[in-house]
């Protein structure tokens, strides 16, 4: 018995000896751990270029230069390289048609007149498709007889997609003015348009057709076989249906479809159709070319007469090469709605009536661009990137928006949602998955569980689309494949390295996370391992641009005034008044009017900092902001206000006002703090403070003088503030404090919603610093000796960093201590046993010891 109780004992020891081992050797390899992470550097730089050469023809001459179209316009640049393969094809084109130099391909015309302009610019010659000359070719009235010779997919796919149909904003805009509230399906549009080659897309692989079969099977209402041209208001209903007034607003506003030429101002010159995105123009829009004909003093004109679309297409512009479709293009249209074209630049778009400075050289405001004037903010971390030691242009907005999320698939396009393909994870992949190790789906689950062990490995070609007419690349190890199962044909993998061939003309390495985990390459290890690798369900609910995305542009409470005793432009009846030269109405400054004026109209605050969270059709924590939160005023023919102040309300008793999950394209390589979300009630979706500010909308506010009962003295005194009588609340707020939904998440996809109970749960734990400091500094004994040995020793905890390692310093002691303690005790338990079991013995001995 001797012998059991001095193993036990030996035991004790041992297991005390490897408890206390394993504390020191934890606490100094965590130490040395952190701060070896510290001086870790990952080189994020552009691998060398290794992509074809930019095509170059300034020393290429046109095959009669002077003659036919160029007696005029000698100078004019080609509108793709001459030694191009589509410029091959025009050439041989144009000739067959009697024109060597190929601009009657695109323009028809009577090429062999060179005196008469008006003669030059009529009829078409044999074998032109047109039925006249055009100076817009592009234009989605004449492109199936343009560029639909060569690329008659495209021509189908764009008539079809969002860029023209605009369903999405003809949603969130009928639904938050409150028509359609009964569900989320996409009825409206610019134009009537069907599908009538069915639901299988034209482009793609067939991994991505069967993928898109399911989504629209998954969400027909999401997925329309068809969509009808938005009304017009109804004048003699408008008393009894005011909410008609979305319909007047959206062909108001609606200036930015494809089939239109758009406002002709600064910041929004473009081109029509095609031409809208392939046609280049700068902000100010003066050409800048060497046709002598176009006038370069007035504005409105294409930048040079050179496509713009992939390095195939590069042009030099005063001895700067620019190449791919740029950012400035997509702005054009996209600095409106949620400013991505803009945010993406680091800049934020602030109120309509912000004559804000810094002034100009004159004394003057900054002149608006697309509509608006800007606060410098960040740029995204892909727009600008370092690259041989200096800031090069980073990926441009085609390098990871496929041409099915651009041109469209040749389905109805509703959402962005619903058309594009890409999500981080594509290059980046996850801690534990490089991007090829992922399964198809991931990052865009919409409720489906994924098994992921399913590997989607790689592609061995491009999409055929990308082989006919983009730049096909070296394939290494394999191109990289999207979400829904495309080829990248941009993104390769080398080794376990990701490279992306921007547009832009460069080369980039994408880190992968997989890679950084294993090579501890983070560059701060501590909170990139605490929140990816330590906590795997942020990665698994969140979106990566919820922590990524440092800032972004929320435009709270719009008011509007629609007038109808004034008219405005239709913009969807303008392009549709066209003319046989393929010209419309707006192109001419003819518009179409309407009855009835958007006529005031601006937020109640825009904000940058800690947008609300919700979850996003796909399932996924995604930043939430506000838009389209409509609160309307109505005024009749003849004068009356019909409604004031209306907020809408949908069929489940919330406000129709939306907050609107999106990626703001604002994303930096570091993440946010962990405190901008755990514990932030505005985060959470309860506005913010739990929404006490502007609590109270329906109350109307004065500031005049008031007498001791509070009430206003002055007979004159006139409301300063006037009431919203239907608003919950605070505009950010998604949830009542009993956690009850007051407004609505996404106006699109059904599977859209506020965080859950138990999310919210876990943002919520802000009693954290309570827990230490009801009793730090001066709280129990053991608190105020520790706080007093700290003083004499001068140690300070202040820091952020000197605090943080305090409380991971505690957290593990604490857990050792807990751990041995509770070990101590399970052993203790057959100490106690074999003590009873040899009680008298002890007792002997015990006795012999006090003897």
């Amino acid at each position: 018995m001797k012998s059991i109780g001095n193993r036990l004992l030996n035991i004790v020891l041992v297991v005390g000896a490897v408890i206390l081992t394993g504390f020191i050797v934890d606490y100094y390899f965590s130490y040395w751990n952190t701060a070896t992470a510290r001086n870790v550097e990952v080189d994020m730089s552009s691998l060398p270029a290794n992509h074809p050469d930019i095509s170059k023809s300034e020393n290429l001459h046109f095959p009669s230069e002077g003659k036919y179209c160029l007696a005029c316009h000698q100078g004019i640049e080609p509108t793709r390289p001459l030694d191009s393969e589509m410029m091959k094809q025009i050439l041989e084109k144009g000739a067959a048609m009697g024109d060597p130099n190929g601009c009657v391909v695109c323009h028809g015309g009577t090429p062999g007149e060179t005196i008469d302009k008006h003669k030059a610019h009529s009829g078409v010659p044999k074998g032109s498709t047109l039925s006249a000359f055009t100076p817009v070719p592009g234009a989605l009235q004449v492109n199936d007889n343009t560029c639909g010779l060569c690329h008659t997919d495209h021509t189908y796919n764009v008539h079809r997609s969002i860029m023209n149909t605009d369903a999405g904003k003809m949603k969130a805009i009928t639904w938050s003015f409150g028509i359609g509230t009964e569900n989320k399906d996409h009825v409206y549009a610019d134009h009537a348009i069907d599908d009538p080659d069915g639901p299988e897309p034209r482009f793609g692989s067939a991994k991505y057709k069967e993928y898109m079969k399911q989504m629209a099977e998954a969400f027909p209402g999401q997925y329309p076989k068809e969509l009808k041209q938005l009304p017009r208001a109804s004048l003699d209903r408008l008393n009894t249906m005011p909410e008609q007034a979305a319909f007047t607003y959206l062909r108001n506003c609606n200036a930015c479809h494809l089939s239109n030429k758009g406002m002709q101002d600064r910041g929004h010159y473009r081109g029509m159709g095609c031409a809208s995105c392939h046609s280049l123009y700068s902000n100010e829009g003066y050409y800048e070319g060497g046709d002598p004909s176009i006038d370069t003093g007035k504005p409105g004109h294409l930048l040079v007469h050179a496509m713009q679309g992939t390095r195939k297409s590069a042009v030099t512009i005063h001895g700067k090469n620019v190449s791919g479709v740029q950012v400035s293009t997509c702005a054009a249209c996209h600095a409106a709605g949620r400013r991505i074209g803009h945010a993406y630049q680091g800049l934020m778009a602030l109120g309509h009536g912000s004559n804000r400075g810094p002034f100009d050289e004159n004394g003057l405001p900054q002149k608006t661009n697309g509509g608006y004037v800007f606060k410098y903010m960040r740029d995204d971390a892909h727009h600008r990137i370092e690259k041989d030691g200096k800031t090069v242009t980073g990926l441009l907005c085609q390098d990871c928006h496929t041409t099915n999320s651009m041109h469209g698939n040749g389905n109805i396009g509703s959402t962005t949602l619903a058309t594009i393909e890409v999500e981080c994870a594509d290059c980046h992949g996850t801690p534990t998955h490089y991007p090829w190790e992922l399964p198809l789906g991931y990052g865009d689950e919409f409720g489906k569980k994924l098994n992921m062990n399913d590997a989607r490995g790689l592609a061995d070609e491009p999409l055929e689309v990308t082989k006919k007419f983009g730049m096909v690349y070296p394939k290494e190890d394999g191109y990289l494949l999207s979400a829904r199962g495309n080829a990248l044909g941009n993104v390769v993998r080398r080794g376990n390295k990701v490279i992306v061939h921007s547009d832009s003309g460069h080369d980039f390495e994408a880190p992968t996370l997989k890679e950084l985990a294993e090579t501890n390459g983070w560059k701060n290890a501590v909170k990139a391992k605490t929140a990816m690798v330590s906590i795997p369900k942020h990665m698994e609910s969140l979106e990566c641009y919820a922590c990524h995305s440092t800032w972004a542009a929320q435009y709270y409470g719009y008011k509007y005034v629609i007038d109808y005793t004034q008219k405005s432009i239709d913009w969807l009846a303008s392009p549709e008044q066209v003319d046989k030269d393929g010209t419309t109405a707006d192109y001419h400054g003819r518009y179409a009017m309407q009855q009835g004026a958007p006529t005031y109209g601006d937020y109640s605050h825009v904000r940058w900092e800690n947008p609300p969270l919700g979850v996003n059709g796909e399932g996924r924590v995604s930043p939430l902001v506000g838009v389209i939160q409509t609160v309307s005023t109505v005024i009749g023919e003849d004068g009356k206000v019909i409604t004031w102040n209306h907020v809408a309300k949908t069929k489940a008793g919330y406000d129709a006002m939306e907050l609107a999950p999106l990626n703001p394209h604002t994303t930096s390589a570091e993440s946010r703090e962990c405190a901008d979300c755990h514990g932030n009630t505005a985060v959470m979706g309860y506005g913010i403070d739990k929404g006490i500010y502007d609590a109270e909308p329906q109350v109307t506010r004065y500031a005049d003088v008031v007498g001791e009962d509070g009430e206003n003295v002055s007979n004159y005194t006139q409301a300063q503030i006037s009431a919203i009588k239907g608003l919950h609340g605070d505009f950010m707020q998604l949830l009542n404090s009993e956690g009850k939904q007051v407004q609505t998440i996404d106006s699109h996809w059904p599977t859209s919603m506020p965080l859950t109970a138990s999310q919210r749960d876990v943002l919520s734990r802000g009693g954290t610093c309570l827990a230490c400091h009801q009793d730090i500094p001066n709280g129990s004994i053991p608190i105020r000796m520790l706080g007093k040995i700290a003083e004499v020793a001068n140690l300070s905890f202040a820091s952020e960093e000197a605090h943080e390692h305090l409380l991971r310093e505690n957290n593990i002691l604490i857990s050792w201590v807990k751990a041995g303690g509770i070990l101590c005790c399970i052993l203790l338990i057959p100490v106690l046993v074999v003590g009873y079991i040899k009680r008298k013995k002890l007792m002997e001995i015990i006795k012999r010891i006090k003897g």
